[in-house]
């Protein structure tokens, strides 16, 4: 019988989470992946695992001292607790290849179905409306400004995290390019809508700040 992840089991890792990355976040990376999974027949019990699982080390990367891939750490973390709660070593071991490769910046490379699924569950989830949600919700919680002309030297790492940078970087710097980094046939379809939805929400506020619309 295989193995099954209940949601309410992996709430407490993202007790003070914020907005971004909380387990709304979580929820909303499941569902997904779960549909994306059935779409392209994929193992949803490891798709689903991988999911409310993916995230676990986010916090220690975003606010702690030392320097981590939370990818990395997360998948470890994942493998320990499945198999301390029951999974077997196959289950653990390929829901904590899943999470290893979900990361945009990261530079382990999703291989297999379920890998795929996740890494695009996780990015649909930061793009189109929600992805501007998200992105604004991180403004406010850095003090960033809400919009300023596309700079050059934005960039696409950690170093996001200051009062410089803002959501419209973030949508030049990666949100835009996301498109392309699809891997599912059915992931691919859905970011063409909520890459064009972006699209014309950043042009729509560039006019209105320039006081041409």
């Amino acid at each position: 019988m295989s193995y099954s992840l209940s949601p309410e089991h992996a709430r407490a890792f993202y007790d003070g989470a914020d907005s971004a990355h909380d387990f709304e976040h979580i929820l909303r990376v499941m569902r997904m992946a779960e549909f994306l999974a059935r779409r392209e027949n994929a193992d949803v019990e490891i798709v689903r695992a991988a999911a409310l699982l993916h995230d676990i080390a986010r916090h220690d990367e975003d606010h702690g001292n030392a320097e981590i891939d939370h990818a990395q750490v997360s998948a470890k973390d994942a493998r320990v607790y499945l198999l301390e709660n029951g999974a077997d070593e196959n289950f653990a071991a390929r829901v904590s290849e899943a999470i290893a490769s979900h990361r945009f910046r990261g530079t382990t490379r999703p291989e297999t179905l379920e890998a795929k699924i996740l890494f695009d569950a996780d990015k649909l989830d930061s793009i189109g409306a929600i992805g501007v949600a998200r992105a604004y919700a991180i403004c406010g919680l850095l003090n960033q400004k809400l919009y300023t002309e596309p700079k050059e030297n934005a960039v696409a790492t950690r170093k996001q995290h200051n009062e410089q940078h803002t959501p419209v970087d973030e949508y030049h710097v990666k949100l835009k390019h996301l498109r392309e980094r699809f891997f599912t046939p059915t992931a691919k379809k859905i970011a063409e809508e909520r890459h064009a939805f972006m699209e014309k929400f950043f042009d729509q506020l560039t006019r209105e700040v320039r006081g041409e619309k």
